[in-house]
């Protein structure tokens, strides 16, 4: 039997720019979804994590984990081709709610397994697009292409620089050397997180309509000024980060990873102040890393209000930082974070 792996991701930088056309650094990882594809007289979904079999009828929402596997196979219909009814078995390494685009791995991979099965012939980037127009329209969360694209094109040992607006992008070496990636999953994550995220997506469709503009690669920090100063802040911080995004793959093919570090803490300072997505107990976490020997740099990752924190460092010390960190986070907050290692890995892919 041939099972389906779809990774997860992790973006270096390049927060809430990728919704407004701007520029992305992600890399998928090695935390992965699987799942198998097997016929059935019926749509029979089972989640081997969470101990779950669910029978359903064609397109039928539950507002669960099964509504994006139901999306992926009407998605599919509605591209023009037809799926007849299967089990799909799915089971998990990847953390849910850590801001590893659990749900992308989780569309990429049935999407995968299912143009496999029944040899329905989408290409990868048609696989990015039903996965996208699924999440979108049959489950109702206006996501950007990042996560989608990431886990179907994902090349290990490589970031990939997205340009989202025309979704040219480049391959570049995660050549680290003695440093490393990693995650501390907060372990918290904020009932406001899915509201605000959706605020801040009709914020910067404000923004635009008040400026006039198709897209934020049209507007320039002269236009801010027009702005009401909560919009100011949110557009501030998408042009800054895209700046940021360019100078992480010269600093990345450079190897300045001091540089690299810095641009990840600016990012979180406007992550915070701007777009103003963080929260007391991720503040805490890069707070205490911030100047913590061989600990270049940290920021909030994904949609926000909780979920995880990038941390970049000499290999070693972001361990070491944690277990400390550990005992006073949970005097704190009365919560264990969790440390993540991580890897790059290559994109979705079927194995045996």
């Amino acid at each position: 039997m041939t099972k389906f792996r779809s990774p997860g991701r992790v973006n270096i930088i390049g927060e809430h720019t990728d919704y407004n056309n701007g520029f992305v650094l992600p890399f998928a990882i090695d935390k992965y979804i699987e799942v198998d594809v097997s016929s059935s007289n019926e749509f029979v979904f089972v989640s081997h994590t969470m101990n779950e079999t669910v029978g359903l009828k064609k397109y039928e929402k539950l507002g669960k984990w099964t509504d994006y596997l139901m999306g992926v196979i009407w998605a599919i219909e509605k591209s023009g081709c037809e799926v007849k009814p299967v089990r799909i078995d799915v089971s998990s390494t990847l953390p849910l709610g850590a801001g590893l685009s659990s749900s992308a791995a989780l569309e990429t991979a049935v999407a995968y397994g299912l143009n496999s099965v029944m040899n329905l012939n989408l290409s990868k980037k048609q696989i990015v697009d039903v996965c996208v127009r699924a999440e979108r329209e049959f489950v109702g969360v206006q996501c950007g292409i990042m996560d989608q694209f990431t886990v179907v094109f994902g090349k290990k040992d490589h970031a990939i620089f997205l340009d989202t607006f025309n979704l040219s992008y480049e391959y570049v070496p995660l050549n680290l050397g003695e440093y490393e990636f990693a995650l501390i999953d907060s372990n918290t994550k904020h009932e406001l997180s899915s509201s605000e995220y959706n605020k801040r997506r009709e914020e910067c469709e404000r923004i635009l309509k008040a400026l006039h503009k198709n897209s934020f690669r049209e507007i320039t920090y002269e236009d801010l000024n027009q702005l009401e100063p909560a919009l100011r802040k949110r557009a501030r911080h998408v042009l800054d980060e895209n700046k940021r995004v360019n100078m992480a793959v010269r600093a990345l093919k450079k190897s300045e990873m001091f540089l690299l570090g810095n641009l990840l803490y600016e990012s979180h300072v406007s992550l915070r102040d701007l777009y103003e997505v963080s929260c007391e107990e991720i503040d805490f976490i890069v707070g205490f890393l911030r100047g913590r020997l061989g600990i270049l740099g940290a920021r909030i990752v994904g949609g926000g209000f909780g979920g995880s924190v990038l941390v970049f460092g000499r290999k070693g010390c972001i361990e070491e930082a944690y277990h400390e960190l550990r005992d006073r986070y949970y005097k704190m907050f009365g919560i264990t974070p969790e440390l993540i290692h991580i890897k790059s890995d290559c994109g979705v892919h079927a194995v045996v």
